[in-house]
């Protein structure tokens, strides 16, 4: 390949804007010739995802894109008195892709590595992602777990949570900066995915740069970027509303300059449905969001950028109920009137410092970052202590060594994590390597308060016989508190090697290491490996990965003692998470952007971190599970027409088995009517997300003149979840729940600057409510919402 020059970049710098956007980007450069002589001065474009970049060749024809954000891109190349070429590039997180372009054929020659229609240089698996236009016209465009769960390989579970490959746990990053998730009971999704431009999910095939937490999937991105227009103000208004008494009002404006730019975007919703109720009616489930996100980007000469990224956000959510002592399906009921609210407050920032090598093959970046977070439930305590449920966590409810049913005690805990973080890394781009290293830093400083409402002084479950009512206000308050630190660093260093158009290979190396309750390391190897055949139509990728999670600093020793669930404060046991992942892939290029992949996977994990309902409580309790494996396929299939129709297929068919407790063993019992001991692996049983069959199929037609009107439908398909989850027994606790299958639809015009868009939202179109959970010890019954529908109207400005 002909040597491209510093004059190239200085070009591109000249007169296009390279976002920071650190592990979010990849690299696109090549030579333009005629007749195999290289051609100066040709003028090359790149378009696509709301950026435009454009470069002139230098003397050896050479150009070069060094930063560019993940996503679909027409590559234009223009000289004078010949026709342009076009290629279309499709450039994925550390990808490196060498087009050379000649003026008497257009050829694609060496892509190096991550490029999902690049042949065995590609990442033909594992890796999917969705772009603005798939984003703005999903009937999920105002929920990013909705968005996720149409990924292969994830599922849905309870109150939106998107499960991947069988385990809890999901890394998310924004801009190449980690967003931890730093409590085992966030309700609230991590940010709003109307501040996203683009989002990438790998389900496998992680790269060594990622790791220290539990990664069933990793979720990139990416933020709104408007770089394709020229300088000016730009922006929009929207106003909302819906059944379950919904609203919405947000403003979006972007600021473009010459060598900078800042996007601002305000939003408020209310919703009346807001969390995964126990009843088909929900009753006292009322939620609100308000948040705030800005990003600036600055030019810092010619080879250095600044991005800042700073979020607020809270998230309020009441406790649904159930009223009835008679609904078959939820046997816990509260009084009429109970107010349980839980508020989650969110807030970060990171600054992003990018420098280009001169060559621009190169790219070094300097991440810190902060975050805050505060999650209070606000218990409702007077009436908390008055709700019932059945005294029998742990086997048959005719069990006659104790009552049928127990007060339920309340609970008042206000949680606070801090985080302060750097990243630093350097990537570098050869012939036939993609080199990068880096080291990831971070401390956290958890603390958290716990007030408890008993029904008896000593919080014993009320006899058969009631005692006589607690003294004003109606209940006895004790309280607990806990402070932790912690740190997790990350060093790594990983290569993405081609040495034949057909073979490529993907290997690292990362060391993670925490501290906090208790410590742990590991050295996590990753290799993976893509062959293709001559044509780079069909791709066979292998992988294996090991990958270490530190678990959360959250401790409820002192409740157990507190509550008389332990007799002393027990020894903490709670171990890291440690995986070993594989998979095995086929993608195939059907033409154009047809495209579509088999893959088979299987993950087997010690020490499983999981979370149980603690006592009789509303507190979630991390435990591991001393193993667990899952096992599946996943198909992928995809479509994006020249008509600007688009659609896909998702569906994932596996299994996911867990068994033993490994850590925190003091939250069970040693047998349950006479089983095995829970702390013995020997027997696997579903864990409680265990979905067979899960699939997604959406198609979206462009309609009208200028293809400005869309409608997109949606239809969803999953088998039940197991209705008994470990060390729940019983006839009455046996199979699993039903199937489901629910449409979504989405109907809207997109907005113009002299005209008004509007959009439809419809979820669940067809009104099938299903039971996602049902009340077993482990979990408390959750029901699907019901028909939903949101009319929204946006006025640029």
């Amino acid at each position: 390949m002909s040597r491209i020059s510093a004059a190239a970049l200085a070009a591109c710098f000249l007169i296009c804007s390279a976002p920071a956007f650190a592990a979010t980007t990849g690299l696109v450069r090549g030579t333009v010739s005629l007749s195999d002589v290289p051609q100066a001065n040709a003028a090359v474009t790149l378009t696509g995802e709301g950026s435009r970049f454009t470069a002139t060749t230098d003397k050896s024809g050479g150009f070069i894109f060094p930063q560019v954000p993940f996503g679909n891109y027409r590559l234009t190349v223009h000289e004078q008195g010949l026709t342009d070429r076009t290629i279309d590039v499709t450039v994925t997180s550390n990808s490196v892709i060498t087009a050379n372009v000649s003026m008497d054929q257009l050829k694609e020659i060496a892509h190096s590595t991550v490029t999902a229609h690049a042949g065995a240089g590609g990442n033909p698996v594992s890796v999917n992602t969705m772009q603005k236009s798939q984003i703005d016209t999903s009937p999920n465009r105002d929920d990013l777990n909705r968005l996720i769960e149409t990924m292969p390989g994830i599922v849905r579970f309870s109150y939106d949570e998107p499960v991947a490959n069988g385990f809890h746990g999901i890394t998310y990053e924004i801009d190449g900066a980690p967003l931890p998730l730093a409590t085992s009971s966030n309700f609230g999704q991590i940010i709003d995915p109307k501040v996203l431009d683009s989002l990438e999910v790998y389900t496998g095939a992680f790269p060594a740069e990622y790791g220290g937490s539990r990664m069933g999937a990793l979720v990139n991105l990416v933020s709104t970027r408007l770089s394709d227009q020229a300088p000016g103000s730009y922006g929009n208004v929207s106003v909302g509303a819906g059944n379950y008494a919904q609203s919405l009002v947000s403003l979006d404006d972007l600021e473009r300059f010459k060598t900078s730019e800042l996007y601002l975007s305000l939003n408020t919703q209310r919703n009346a449905r807001g969390l995964d109720a126990p009843t088909y009616t929900p009753i006292h489930d009322d939620s609100s969001l308000g948040d705030e996100f800005l990003r600036y980007i600055v030019q810092m000469g010619t080879r250095q950028t600044l991005a800042v990224d700073l979020s607020n956000q809270l998230n309020q959510f009441q406790i649904p109920i159930n009223t009835d002592p008679n609904n078959p399906i939820d046997p816990i009921f509260a009084p009429a009137g109970t107010d349980d609210v839980q508020r989650e407050y969110d807030s970060f920032v990171n600054l992003n410092y990018s420098v280009t090598s001169k060559d621009g093959n190169g790219v070094f970046q300097f991440i810190p970052w902060a975050r805050w977070t505060r999650i209070a439930y606000e218990g409702d305590l007077g009436n908390d202590v008055l709700a019932l449920a059945p005294n029998t966590q742990f086997g048959d409810p005719t069990t006659p060594d104790a009552p049928f049913y127990a007060n339920q005690i309340g609970l008042q805990q206000d949680r606070n994590a801090n985080y302060i973080g750097a990243r630093i890394s350097d990537f570098r781009a050869t012939a036939h390597h993609a080199w990068k290293v880096g080291i990831d830093a971070q401390r956290e400083n958890f603390n958290a308060t716990q007030t408890f409402g008993c029904y008896t002084p000593d919080c014993n479950p009320a006899p058969s016989t009631p005692p006589p009512a607690p003294p004003a206000p109606g209940y006895y308050a004790i309280s607990t508190s806990q402070a932790q630190p912690g740190t997790l660093i990350g060093i790594y260093a990983q290569d993405k090697w081609q040495p034949y158009q057909n073979l490529a290979f993907n290997y690292g190396l990362r060391y993670d290491h925490s501290t906090g309750y208790v410590g742990g390391s590991m050295l996590e190897p990753r290799i993976g490996a893509n062959l293709s055949d001559d044509s780079g139509r069909n791709v066979l990728h292998a992988y294996y990965g090991r990958m270490y999670a530190a678990p959360q600093l959250e401790d409820v020793r002192q409740d157990c003692v507190l509550l008389n669930g332990c007799s002393g404060e027990p020894v903490y046991d709670l171990q890291p998470q440690r995986d070993a992942y594989f998979e095995l892939g086929l993608e195939h290029v059907f033409g154009g952007n047809f495209r579509g992949y088999i893959n088979t996977f299987r993950r087997t994990v010690t020490n499983v971190l999981d979370t149980t309902q603690f006592l009789n409580t509303p507190l979630f309790a991390v435990y591991n599970n001393a193993i667990g494996y899952d096992s599946g396929v996943e198909l992928r299939l995809q479509n994006q027409m020249s008509s600007g129709d688009s659609w896909f297929l998702t569906t994932t068919v596996s299994g996911s088995y867990a068994g033993g407790i490994s850590g925190s063993t003091f939250l069970f019992p040693t047998s349950v009517n006479g089983d095995l001991p829970l702390t013995s692996p020997a027997q696997l049983s579903p864990e409680d997300h265990d979905q067979t069959v899960a699939s997604t199929l959406a198609y979206t037609h462009r309609m009208g003149a200028d293809r400005s009107w869309y409608g997109t439908l949606q239809t969803n398909y999953g088998t039940g979840y197991p209705v008994a989850f470990q060390n729940v027994s019983g006839a009455q606790y046996s199979g699993r729940l039903p199937s489901h299958t629910t449409l979504d639809l989405s109907l809207g015009k997109d907005p113009t600057k002299r005209a008004i868009g509007f959009n439809l939202d419809v979820q669940n179109l067809l009104n099938h409510q299903y039971i996602i959970k049902i009340a077993n010890g482990f979990n408390t019954t959750q029901i699907s919402t019901g028909r939903s529908f949101l009319l929204r109207f946006t006025q640029p400005f």
